[in-house]
């Protein structure tokens, strides 16, 4: 049954009345509803018991927010009023955005999966592992690693225009960021915690599993460096399906290696390995150099990831785990994940998507890769499959990157696979010279 139902409208310090729909996302800090307004939803902070923290002052806090210098125009879910019986403010919020959250096969999802005894495709069929099947399964109706890369370099580029205005956002997690169910828009909410770095002090939240060593530790304050340690996290989990320091160390341990309800050590430092884990105590599960803590699941990170990003995970979770100043910055990492974007190509066979300068056929379902063609511009290039006519060129491949405006399109471009020919779309500027187009066979 809906935990909403039958609960009366809440109302905000303007006398507006909002009557819950559904839950949307629920974190330590607090639960979101949507509201029977599509572009409405309700942020009520939750205490450590997880009932409505009456304590909470939303009013100065919001007050804080409303004076930080926001670059214009960011998407991201800001205070509009505060509820006037209960702890909770009103925000805006596209009406058909979900958490990104809905790239984790969650166990609702999972049993609905299995409640309908679903026939696993041909390419799953002898997968062993049912489990894993479904997870891929999940994987491939929720865009697979094309719309996952286009999802994290959006969020990432919100984060570079938050950090490049001193603001630390603090609180990343698959509950805080959001993606258009229909469309490509990318929205942050949960704006409670958004400040100016600080040299000391201040509060730290941070969602279990994604928090920075040493803001765990309590050795030190969120700071940019620290967004840029939980967004990686999430980006490795959304892309990998597993925790970057989830490794055979902590779900293959020693028998005398602690527990669950292990007391902590002398230091502070806790028994419990998963906590060691979250905590930065135990090494990257694809470290370089210590493979003390290595994977025993998730994806190939050949197949979801190019170069460029197995280093930035590498410097983030590698030397950054004990040296935050050597991760790399959230323009970085919009900028190669965007770059891993263009460079992936959708499969027709099994709807999965896969990188397509290092596969000649599908390496999920080993289709033959079909026809595409390969838009070349001084910044970079695009491959575009042969099912597409008309196709918008981005500012990305013409001019420096821009958080901003790196989606948005430059140049219009009419496709004809049949005649091997590409030109402006009626209409729309002539292409600059240094823009090329070249047509690849598809793979017999």
């Amino acid at each position: 049954m809906d935990k909403t139902e039958g609960t009366p409208p809440l109302c905000d310090e303007y006398g507006n009345h909002h009557t819950l729909a559904d839950e949307l996302a629920r974190g330590g800090q607090g639960v979101v509803f949507r509201t029977k307004d599509a572009d409405l939803a309700i942020k009520q902070p939750l205490n450590p018991q997880g009932e409505p923290d009456t304590s909470s002052d939303l009013l100065q806090r919001f007050k804080n927010i409303r004076l930080l210098p926001l670059p214009p125009r960011v998407p991201l879910s800001l205070p509009l009023a505060i509820l006037r019986d209960q702890p909770g403010y009103v925000m805006r919020l596209l009406n058909d955005m979900t958490p990104f959250s809905v790239f984790d096969l969650d166990g609702k999802t999972k049993k609905v999966l299995e409640e309908q005894q679903l026939i696993l495709p041909e390419w799953l069929a002898k997968v062993p592992d049912r489990d894993l099947a479904l997870h891929l399964v999940h994987y491939a109706r929720t865009g697979s690693t094309r719309r996952r890369l286009f999802a994290l370099s959006e969020c990432a580029a919100i984060l570079a225009r938050l950090h490049c205005a001193g603001i630390v956002y603090g609180d990343i997690s698959s509950n805080n960021a959001f993606i258009g169910a229909q469309s490509n828009d990318v929205w942050l909410i949960d704006a409670d915690n958004l400040r100016f770095e600080l040299a000391s002090g201040g509060i730290s939240v941070y969602t279990p599993a994604y928090g920075a060593p040493e803001v765990v530790r309590g050795i030190d304050t969120a700071r940019p460096r620290s967004d840029c340690w939980a967004f990686a996290v999430m980006a490795f989990k959304t892309l990998a399906l597993c925790h970057p320091f989830i490794g055979k160390a902590v779900l293959e341990p020693e028998e005398d290696d602690g527990g669950w309800d292990s007391e902590p050590d002398e230091d502070g430092q806790t028994a419990d390995l998963d906590e060691q884990a979250y905590a930065g105590y135990l090494p990257f599960i694809d470290d370089a150099k210590d493979d003390s803590n290595s994977g025993v699941g998730g994806l190939p990170r050949a197949l979801v990831t190019t170069h460029g990003l197995r280093r930035l995970f590498q410097e983030t979770f590698g030397a950054g785990r004990l040296q935050p100043h050597r991760r790399p910055t959230m323009a970085l990492w919009a900028m190669e994940l965007k770059k891993a974007f263009d460079r992936s190509l959708h499969c027709n066979a099994c709807t999965m998507s896969y990188l397509f300068d290092e596969h000649n056929n599908c390496p999920y379902c080993d289709a033959p890769r079909a026809p595409f063609a390969r838009a070349q511009a001084s910044r970079g290039e695009i491959v575009i499959p042969s099912t597409t006519r008309h196709f918008a060129l981005p500012h990305r491949l013409f001019h420096p990157f821009s958080f901003e405006h790196n989606e948005t399109q430059a140049y219009e471009v009419d496709l004809d696979f049949a005649a091997r020919t590409a030109r402006p779309v009626r209409g729309t500027p002539a292409f600059p010279d240094s823009l090329t187009f070249t047509f690849e066979a598809g793979v017999q």
